[in-house]
């Protein structure tokens, strides 16, 4: 019978009770209310986290740009390199030609990923 003791008499148990299982039934159900609302959260820290990445300077960060310069560095030294043969007329070398194409994505993604939006935010000025 001590299960059902707070059917007894004790009000402030039996609300607990009833509320406990008015707040279980309600979160079974996700409202359009509740929808918006959580989405707003989501957008709000999103947009903290954008305010974050877009003023990181940390020494990761740039650790990361001084880490991506020699692979765009090595990539437009063969670049200039194999124009450089073609004018003088040495012949296409093909080992300097596959490289290239090898360095391509590397190239381009760390221009991309650690450099691009520092060239973004200089264009738009």
């Amino acid at each position: 019978m001590g299960i059902f003791s707070f059917l007894a008499g004790n009000t402030k148990t039996t609300n607990k009770v009833i509320d406990a299982g008015i707040s279980g039934l309600d979160k079974l159900f996700f409202t359009e209310e509740e929808k918006a609302e959580y989405n707003h959260k989501l957008q709000q820290l999103h947009l903290q986290f954008v305010k974050i990445a877009a003023s990181e300077s940390t020494a990761q960060s740039i650790s990361r740009r001084m880490i991506c310069l020699p692979v765009i560095y090595v990539w437009l030294l063969l670049i200039v390199a194999s124009v450089a043969f073609d004018v003088l007329g040495m012949g296409p070398f093909e080992s300097i030609k596959s490289a290239i194409e090898q360095m391509n994505v590397p190239a381009l993604a760390a221009i991309g990923f650690y450099v691009g939006r520092h060239i973004a935010t200089g264009l738009k000025k």
